[in-house]
């Protein structure tokens, strides 16, 4: 049978023609597609690129680094100041007051190094290098008395926000204030823990194991040490402090203090084992930065890290800290046995003088710190910072009073370990605070305390109001009032680094409390 061909049709290769012609019109559609596909791919894929790179710039900015400087580290201070080509000295934007903005945007992390540390050592190290003269001005201290005793207040160029503070205002861009460090990284789970288990001793719910969070409280003398030992023992018990004013003692020691501030951290478990105490006050001894790594923190603001079978106690730090001046004065008529102004200069000279007797641990010479300049600078820099001896000289012939140390070389790198270690702090108490309102709501967030009254330990005074002193009756301690002029001038530049310490950290104190999310 003879089949025809249908291509050899016309009908037949036309219609051959037409599927022809579609097949390669559905080709290019089908090419088309691919390829507007394949260029959104492309498009989207640099986008991101551009996008990643551009949010990791804009984060390094935001810390407050330069484009050139940003690179994941440490800055210098020298990537945080704003240098007036006219005014080279970085002091002049330190001090320029409200109507210069030279703070920048800082976003907290705390599991890495942090750059707000460094921002805020580079901010207080101007201060610290301004001439005595514009200090003395930028904190405002010739108008009237500035002590609020006349009903009003100076707060100088108030670089601290501290008139919107102490009004219970929290400022606006305070998340960006180059001064304000974060929080200890773990600050907030040490004291849910600290809570936790002293309510379960102070109930007999649980027996007491390994695991457990102490208050460390640096007890800087004549700056509350014994009111706030005082409410530790009212809100915690007896049983569960030291008995000697907070100071615990060490194993086959007949001292009632143990002198715990020269204790390594092996001893500091060692005695957690034995005792059932949730504080311990270190009083004659500076700050020992080892200390830190027990709660995994470091001077930095890296995260120190804890081996995994971690049984030791973790540290809750707490201070108080008082107007260097008046603490001064305080610890000279307490211990000084005197009330005379003239004799004021000999007390220092001559505890100054016993310094070199002075070893960390040791009895001798122990209560000589107290006279020092400076102290808190010494003591949260581990004991670093030197004291120039009394000489003899033609300024010493102006004032009664030992001249001070000013020599850069001697205090820029303790200063920075100060400030450093006092980041790390889990609270800061001002003493003129600590009983009031702000400081009762400070302890009550933190530890957990809601007494005020004194009920338990030693010491005398208001115990109704929670304050009191070691023995003795509660003296008038304004150095502004029993200093002449000259006198207090010449105190106030000689303890320059503290007086910026203590107005900083009252600034941080009062953030962190009317303040959200800092």
């Amino acid at each position: 049978m003879n089949i025809r061909n249908p291509m050899n049709t016309r009908f037949g290769r036309r219609r051959h023609n037409r599927q022809q012609q579609q097949q390669r019109r559905s080709s290019f559609v089908l090419d088309r597609h691919y390829f507007v596909i394949q260029i959104t791919l492309v498009l989207v894929t640099i986008f991101c690129i551009l996008a990643w790179f551009w949010i990791h710039i804009a984060t390094g900015l935001r810390r407050g680094d330069s484009v050139d400087d940003w690179s994941g580290g440490r800055l210098s201070s020298s990537s945080v100041e704003v240098v007036d080509e006219d005014h080279p000295s970085s002091f002049a934007d330190v001090t320029a007051g409200p109507e210069k903005d030279v703070t920048t945007t800082i976003v907290q992390e705390p599991f890495e190094t942090n750059l707000r540390i460094d921002s805020v050592v580079a901010f207080l190290m101007n201060l610290a290098e301004l001439p005595p003269q514009q200090l003395w001005d930028t904190f405002g201290m010739d108008d009237e008395k500035n002590d609020g005793s006349n009903g009003k207040k100076s707060y100088g160029k108030d670089l601290f926000s501290l008139e919107e503070l102490e009004q219970g205002k929290c400022p606006s861009g305070i998340n960006t204030a180059e001064w304000l460090p974060p929080r200890p990284w773990n600050s907030e789970e040490l004291s849910s823990m600290f809570q936790s288990k002293a309510e379960e001793l102070k109930t007999g719910k649980e027996a007491r194991n390994e695991e457990t969070v102490l208050i460390w409280y640096e007890h800087i003398s004549k700056a509350g040490g014994t009111t706030f030992c005082g409410l530790a023992k009212t809100n915690l018990g007896q049983s569960l402090v030291p008995k000697y004013f907070c100071m615990p003692k060490r194993l086959d020691s007949d001292l009632a203090d143990g002198r715990v501030g020269s204790w390594t951290n092996e001893e500091l478990i060692g005695y957690t084992k034995r005792e059932s105490h949730l504080l311990v006050a270190n009083e004659w001894d500076p700050f020992s930065h080892e200390k830190l790594q027990l709660s995994g923190r470091t001077l930095d603001g890296k995260k120190f890290p804890l081996d995994p079978q971690h049984t030791s106690p973790q540290l809750l730090f707490v201070t108080t800290l008082r107007d260097p001046l008046n603490r001064l004065l305080s610890a000279y008529l307490f211990f000084g046995a005197g009330e005379s102004p003239s004799d004021f200069g000999v007390w220092i000279r001559r505890n100054i003088g016993r310094l070199p007797k002075y070893r960390i641990g040791e009895k001798g010479a122990f209560r000589c710190n107290i006279a020092r300049y400076n102290v808190i600078v010494w003591r949260y820099s581990g004991g670093n910072l030197e004291h120039p001896m009394s000489r003899p000289s033609s300024q010493q012939q102006e004032t009664q009073f030992p001249l001070p140390m000013t020599d850069g070389k001697l205090w820029r790198d303790p200063f920075e370990s100060a400030i450093r270690a006092l980041s790390q702090q889990d609270l800061i108490l001002p003493m003129d605070i600590m009983s009031k309102e702000e400081g009762q709501e400070a302890m009550r967030r933190l530890l957990g305390w809601g007494k005020v009254a004194i009920k338990e330990g030693r010491g005398k005074g208001d115990r109704e109001s929670g304050h009191i002193v070691t023995t003795g009756k509660i003296q008038n301690s304004n150095a502004r009032e029993y200093l002449n002029e000259e006198e207090y001038r010449f105190l106030w530049d000689a303890n320059w680094l503290d007086n910026i310490l203590v107005l900083w950290c009252r600034a941080v104190f009062l953030a962190r409390l009317h303040c959200n999310d800092i």
